[in-house]
């Protein structure tokens, strides 16, 4: 697929295995597979759209650990860790999320994996975003908001792998070329990928393939 171009995400076959890591584009999500303490923090947005992307990201993430843990979704134990990172605590399988101007999508994978999705056109500050917090390495390859895109993404989704989320700190996040960076001295393997408006990356700290694009 050239480069740019948006991945086609198709619905998966009834029965799919989790080979490498699967990348889900969720548009839709059954409320009814929300617990109560999700159900009261959906009702707290205001904003109709973020309402609507969280339900169908927590909807939507039980739905498809269901498919691949074959339990109910309900008897998913979603739990978060000491960083916040979520996990399923009974299904073996390791997931990650993140939404953006109405766009959801969650990476799947049996190793822990991070991803992370921007809408382009949010911002007219990039490049002294970039200034400020990405590494000094970095700042002059940022010529335009799509490099700033390619470069915010991937090191989101690192630090989300990691657990540390923006607060690790994107300077230490260094996406490389050829899909593999380090982060804090530790080795990353990353990709990115298009979805709807949206530029994203997902990432591993083991060699990976994006074995599915799917939806939902």
């Amino acid at each position: 697929m050239p480069p740019g171009s948006p991945e086609v995400f198709v619905p998966a076959p009834a029965h799919v295995e989790l080979d490498g890591v699967h990348v889900w584009r969720i548009r839709r999500g059954n409320p009814g597979l929300l617990n109560d303490a999700e159900r009261e923090r959906a009702e707290r947005f205001r904003s109709a759209e973020a309402r609507a992307a969280f339900v169908a990201g927590r909807a939507g993430v039980r739905a498809i650990g269901a498919r691949y843990a074959g339990i109910p979704a309900a008897a998913l134990d979603w739990r978060a860790g000491a960083d916040g990172k979520p996990f399923f605590a009974n299904a073996g399988v390791a997931f990650n999320m993140s939404h953006s101007g109405g766009e959801v999508v969650a990476a799947f994978s049996r190793n822990p994996v991070g991803v992370d999705i921007e809408r382009g056109g949010r911002t007219r500050d990039f490049r002294e975003i970039a200034r400020r917090f990405f590494h000094e390495d970095e700042v002059d390859g940022v010529g335009g908001e799509e490099d700033f895109l390619r470069l915010w993404t991937a090191k989101e989704a690192m630090l989300k792998l990691s657990g540390e989320g923006i607060s690790g700190g994107l300077k230490s996040a260094r996406p490389g070329p050829g899909g593999v960076g380090e982060l804090a001295g530790r080795a990353v393997w990353w990709r990115e990928f298009r979805v709807g408006g949206c530029t994203g990356a997902v990432a591993s700290f083991l060699p990976f393939e994006v074995k599915g694009w799917f939806e939902i």
